[in-house]
């Protein structure tokens, strides 16, 4: 029990923040058909720097086997103790299709990232959170948007307790880049919309809030300040993305730094 029953927030009083694990997919097998991921380089570099920065112990993997990505997760789920860490996190960045990711040589389902980490599989995780961003198309839809205007003034609205038993899929963050079936835009030079975006409001925001709302500060400069420049182009421009932001999470995270 790390912290008791009706706590508002997890606990970040453990010697240690975490690990954090990311896998950048910059180049795939030629048998794959998928091209060169350029600009992912960029998103990893910031990534990594961004999770150094919150107290993580961060480790690094690219372009990776399928089998290669399912060894390192099933270390980091069943190979490492947690108890002295407050959370774990994982960042995925490769080419993704609805319900797949894909390593540098083949796909697999995207629910093996998240499965490992379940309370009954991970124990030393049990109650802490566990944080998944994943950077990766979800399909092929793009999203026009809809321009919104004002048409008219408007008003501004303004533990006693020994056990207790949680569900197995309790504590999760997963921040999906983009909805479900829809594609994720990434700039060849400055990386992702989605990792520009949380390395920007995350970097600045992390001593000040929970990561949830963290999250929806993100997701808000993203659809705000992003919008594809395709002008040659005509079906691929102009378009818009918004993050999914998936929670099971049953208290506030906070990042707040150790001294």
């Amino acid at each position: 029990m790390p912290v008791s029953r009706d706590a508002m927030r997890y606990s970040s009083s453990h010697s240690h923040r975490g690990h954090c694990v990311i896998f950048n997919h910059r180049y795939f097998d030629r048998h794959t058909g998928l091209g060169e991921r350029n600009g992912t380089d960029r998103d990893r570099d910031q990534m990594q720097q961004l999770f150094k920065n919150l107290g993580f112990d961060v480790q690094v993997h690219n372009n990776l086997t399928v089998a290669e990505i399912k060894a390192v997760i099933q270390d980091y789920a069943f190979g490492k103790d947690h108890s002295s860490c407050d959370m774990f996190a994982a960042v995925f960045m490769s080419h993704g299709e609805q319900d797949i990711l894909w390593g540098r040589d083949d796909h697999f389902k995207a629910d093996f990232l998240f499965d490992q980490f379940t309370s009954d599989q991970c124990k030393t995780l049990a109650g802490k959170p566990k944080l998944f961003f994943v950077q990766a198309c979800r399909g092929d839809k793009l999203d026009a948007g809809v321009t919104l205007v004002r048409s008219q003034p408007s008003d501004e609205i303004d533990s006693g307790y020994l056990a207790y038993k949680i569900p197995n899929s309790a504590d999760f963050l997963i921040c999906w880049s983009t909805v479900p079936g829809h594609y994720s835009w990434r700039n060849t030079t400055n990386g992702s919309w989605f990792v520009q975006s949380l390395v920007h409001i995350l970097g600045q925001e992390y001593a000040h809030d929970d990561i949830l709302s963290i999250m929806t500060s993100v997701n808000r400069h993203m659809i705000i300040n992003f919008e594809s420049n395709c002008p040659s182009q005509h079906h691929m421009h102009g378009k818009k993305q918004t993050a999914f932001i998936v929670s099971t999470l049953m208290r506030k995270v906070y990042l707040t730094p150790k001294y």
